[in-house]
């Protein structure tokens, strides 16, 4: 009886040992899960691809990314280059490499799972690698004597970033809802690009509360001017903000919508939500 006790024990801990092992640590999670991505590694954070080559911190991170796509190994691998920074992008197993090929050469945004290259390991003849991250294609083994990057990516989605080259961030830098509340006639009906810091569910005083249309509006900061957000909740592909989550605030976002203006308050209605970089 002591040993069947024993048994079931151990079989009761094998999963826990699982998805601990298949959860990237040191992710913040405020949000609630909608992606099989954003169970095992979190919500993506958006960081530079410096920052990803530079610090060891990022080792199984959901991040979003930007750089320029070129061909590495046909048909295989390819690399996302930015400045001196570059790292090994490994496409995800239900994502379609043809894609990588489409925007070879040019400015693309990433999301995926940041991995270390490593020695290849066994355990019992099965890669380390589908052990620990069983959801993801193994990565090749190193080769940094060949030029390989030591940092990889593991892509889940793209996104074409050449015709927007121009910065967002100078582009808005006057304030967009300042330029709507200063002349709402000329806005009225018109789809406008807000760039701005996500402020939850007015969870920092911005605007006066009464002044929301909804339970599920939410503030948009530009400049020195606040908005209500309406019609899209703060999520996309791979992410999503808790409109009562502080810790939150610190993304930025890029929303396109028609404002209008009632009592010195503006109010967006959102077609699109998009994360973005904040300011420098």
């Amino acid at each position: 009886m002591v040993r069947a006790g024993r048994l079931t024990l151990a079989l009761l801990l094998v999963p826990a040992i699982v998805r601990a092992q298949v959860t990237a640590p040191g992710v913040v999670q405020p949000g609630r899960v909608s992606r099989a991505s954003d169970e095992n590694y979190g919500p993506p954070r958006v960081v530079d691809l410096d920052a990803i080559v530079i610090s060891d911190g990022y080792q199984r991170a959901h991040v979003i990314t930007e750089g320029e796509v070129s061909q590495f190994r046909s048909g295989q691998y390819w690399t996302l280059r930015q400045g001196g920074s570059t790292v090994l992008i490994i496409p995800g197993r239900d994502f379609d490499s043809s894609e990588l090929d489409r925007v070879a050469g040019r400015r693309t945004e990433v999301r995926g799972i940041v991995r270390m290259i490593r020695e290849k390991e066994y355990v019992k003849g099965t890669d380390l690698d589908l052990i620990e991250d069983p959801s993801l294609p193994p990565m090749p083994p190193p080769g940094f004597d060949q030029g390989w990057p030591r940092i990889s990516i593991t892509v889940f989605a793209i996104r074409d970033r050449t015709d927007s080259g121009r910065d967002r961030r100078n582009e808005t830098s006057g304030g967009v809802a300042r330029q709507i509340l200063d002349d709402p006639a000329s806005y009225l009906g018109k789809k406008t690009r807000v760039y701005g810091q996500f402020r939850g569910r007015n969870l920092f005083g911005d605007l006066p509360a009464h002044t929301a249309r909804g339970k599920d509006h939410w503030v948009l900061k530009d400049g020195d001017t606040a908005m209500w957000v309406m019609g899209k909740e703060p999520k996309g592909q791979g992410w999503k903000l808790d409109l009562d989550y502080k810790g939150d605030s610190k993304n930025w976002l890029e929303v396109e919508g028609k404002p209008e203006v009632a009592n010195g308050v503006v109010y967006l209605k959102a077609s699109r939500v998009l994360m973005s970089k904040g300011p420098s």
